[in-house]
């Protein structure tokens, strides 16, 4: 890449007639061959004015420290967006839960009662319908969180077995025994 092209179309850094590199005199020099070698020796170089290199430097620096801090700003402007949306999407989902749990509560409440007032009509009596609903529904509850612990003890059990056993089958094809074997061979030494 042409460092002196690309500096040239630019206007913010230096202006259009001054050379980027080297300052306006060194325009001047290559303007005018005529004009007599300058005092750094004669190799067509000229010096950079130092004042003129600082301030060329920052202003770059500065340039890019607001690139640097609108980049920065974008990122972080995006990371808000994003937490915004998943606060939103968060509140949405906790609102159609409560609503979908009012829904199920008060089809489950209709379902019983219609059942209990069924049971009255049946037995011409006002309060067994809504005592052998509950005393059913309570039962049905309660055997299915037994049967649902006791399940799940059951698998987390199960699942502790099979790790160690596993393990144990790991140890015996890498040392040629178990925990438990050596643990029996050193106590019976």
């Amino acid at each position: 890449m042409d460092v002196d092209a690309s500096t040239r179309t630019s206007n913010r850094v230096c202006p259009p007639d001054a050379d980027p590199v080297y300052g306006s005199g060194a325009r001047a020099y290559a303007a005018s061959p005529s004009s007599a070698p300058p005092a750094d020796g004669g190799n067509g170089h000229a010096r950079p004015d130092p004042q003129e290199s600082v301030h060329r430097l920052t202003s770059l620096l500065a340039e890019y420290k607001e690139y640097v801090a609108y980049y920065l700003g974008a990122r972080i402007d995006s990371v808000k967006g994003s937490v915004r949306n998943l606060g939103i999407y968060a509140g949405l989902g906790i609102v159609g839960l409560i609503a979908f749990s009012a829904f199920v509560t008060t089809t489950v409440v209709l379902f019983l009662v219609g059942i209990a007032l069924g049971l009255n009509r049946l037995t011409y009596s006002w309060w067994i319908g809504p005592f052998v609903v509950g005393a059913v529904f309570l039962a049905l509850i309660g055997g299915g969180i037994v049967f649902g612990l006791k399940k799940l003890m059951n698998s987390f059990r199960t699942a502790t077995v099979n790790k160690y056993e596993q393990r144990q089958n790991w140890e015996r094809g890498q040392f040629g025994r178990t925990v438990a074997e050596q643990a029996a061979a050193s106590h019976d030494q």
